[in-house]
């Protein structure tokens, strides 16, 4: 059946924006849009509303791959969940949790959001994602270029190896990319194989349609599946986000593609996403990571989960930071 495009109408953003409330955990300084329907899959633009100027740019590891400019190596000794990374470039480097990086004695994800400094060689959090294999010919990695689905992205911020290793098993099943070591590899070629152009076709053109002055101000997503919300991302900075913004809708439809959109689902309203937020919300803070420009924190609420990562305050900037970015997971 020929998708309907129209459903993704957004001509009316503003007005359903300003109806709705403000999710706790969102700025003050931010809109949820119309939503976006694609099968089971809905995405809602969260825009940016004030005209702050933007941070110091940072990278991201694919362009700081494709530069030359980041180095990512198995540790002397091995460690299944510590690899070390050198980032050679006089710019901070932004790390998403859960993007898939191949190689060295196994493919591994990002196991935390952070911020590692220029010029700085550390060690970082990572997450086996092939179960059947300890050895290569080599101890590096390279980018897949692509970022584990929520499920798998949710374990990476939250849980354990273990979760982490059931939840690739799972998608494996699902997508039916088993292979003898279990590796995820095979699920994360499928976001640049063309296997998953339709569905985001349909999200580009719904996307293609929002006024230029909201596309500028694109921030993040709220994102449901059947009509129930799974994850929300949140950057501070438009440029930021918009580096990132095609590698994280590859992730959702990654994360929805299996589930077959079910009668009577509807996209989930702005009551709903500040439910799903303030689950989190209300729940202790946890230090999770530490680089020397960034501090990564935690909270896990009953339902849903939230890291956020700030910037370390210092004598340039002695005040708390906005978070650079915020992701909240369902457990």
């Amino acid at each position: 059946m020929r998708h309907a495009i129209g459903l993704f109408a957004v001509v009316a953003f503003c007005s359903w924006a300003s109806a709705n409330p403000k999710p706790k955990g969102l700025s003050e300084k931010t809109k949820l849009l119309e939503p976006i329907q694609v099968e089971s899959l809905t995405l809602t633009p969260i825009i940016k509303t004030d005209a702050k100027s933007e941070r110091d740019a940072l990278l991201v590891l694919d362009e700081a791959m494709d530069k030359k400019l980041v180095r990512i190596h198995e540790v002397d000794d091995g460690d299944v969940n510590n690899l070390t990374l050198t980032n050679k470039s006089d710019q901070p480097l932004f790390l998403l949790a859960g993007e898939v990086i191949i190689g060295g004695k196994q493919d591994r994800i990002i196991g935390s959001n952070t911020i590692v400094p220029a010029k700085k060689t550390q060690t970082v959090p990572v997450f086996c994602v092939e179960h059947g294999r300890w050895d290569g010919t080599t101890k590096e990695f390279t980018t897949a270029k692509a970022l584990a689905h929520g499920r798998l992205r949710g374990r990476a911020n939250f849980d354990t190896q273990s979760d982490v290793w059931a939840e690739v098993a799972a998608k494996n099943e699902l997508r039916k990319t088993k292979s003898s070591t279990d590796t995820y590899r095979k699920v994360a070629t499928q976001q640049s194989d063309g296997t998953l152009a339709k569905w985001e076709k349909q999200v580009d053109t719904a996307l293609g349609k929002l006024p230029a002055d909201a596309k500028n101000k694109l921030v993040g997503f709220a994102v449901a599946v059947n009509g129930k919300v799974a994850t929300v991302d949140v950057f501070d900075s438009p440029a930021l986000f918009k580096k990132l913004q095609a590698k994280l809708v590859r992730s959702y439809i990654t994360d929805a593609i299996d589930v077959k959109k079910a009668a009577g689902a509807k996209a989930p309203t702005a009551a709903d996403v500040l439910d799903f937020t303030a689950d989190a919300e209300r729940a202790k803070e946890e230090d999770a990571y530490q680089t020397d420009l960034s501090a990564t924190q935690l909270q896990k609420g009953d339902r849903a989960a939230k890291a956020k990562v700030m910037y370390k305050p210092s004598k340039d900037s002695p005040a708390a930071a906005t978070p650079v970015y915020e992701t909240y997971q369902a457990h």
